[in-house]
């Protein structure tokens, strides 16, 4: 029996939130109609439309499930670093060692920005995602400092998603290590230095 024969299955709207996220991932969001995640999913056409009532919903939902599986990766682990020292070894993995985005996970985050665009709640939404980096940042850095990583952080993927080839990991932690210096809560300020 396939999964559209379950009656009143409670993980539907989970699989046709993960199908429209696969979708875009795949293809762009052109490529997320309501026919082709109703058949991702395993669902009929119309527990589509009963769970989600428009496809900027829809989107929105797969972009806010797509936040949340990078953030252990990312927010959580910075979070959770012992000392500022290892969040800056996290940063560092984040832009170019193991924890780096995918392929995958940079094509979904340009089909968010050129989403948001145009949908209120899809830049609402990555103004929610900033805020809760720059939140986690802020465990270990000054907060100057915390919003000049979180910026570098999604420059770099950004870069990536377009040019080939690696990142030094040297020249990556040299840039993480200066913004953090600089903005150090205990670095002298303009006046204190002119004194």
């Amino acid at each position: 029996m396939t999964r559209k024969g379950i009656a009143n299955d409670p993980e539907r709207k989970a699989r046709i939130t993960q199908a429209a996220l696969d979708l875009i991932a795949e293809g762009g969001i052109k490529a997320a109609t309501h026919r082709k995640i109703a058949a991702a999913a395993e669902v009929p056409l119309g527990s589509v439309t009963y769970h989600y009532t428009s496809m900027d919903h829809i989107l929105v939902e797969a972009f806010t499930l797509f936040g949340n599986q990078l953030d252990p990766r990312y927010g959580i682990a910075v979070t959770s670093a012992p000392t500022q020292m290892d969040a800056r070894d996290v940063l560092v993995d984040a832009i170019c060692g193991e924890r780096r985005a995918t392929q995958r996970e940079l094509r979904l985050f340009r089909e968010m920005y050129a989403y948001g665009s145009t949908s209120p709640r899809v830049q609402d939404l990555v103004r929610s995602f900033e805020a809760r980096s720059i939140s986690a940042l802020s465990v270990h850095f000054a907060e100057p400092a915390a919003r000049a990583i979180d910026a570098l952080v999604e420059g770099w993927w950004i870069y990536q998603s377009w040019t080939p080839g690696g990142l030094d990991p040297q020249m990556v932690r040299d840039a993480i290590d200066a913004l953090a210096d600089k903005f150090s809560i205990n670095a002298p300020t303009a006046q204190n230095a002119a004194n």
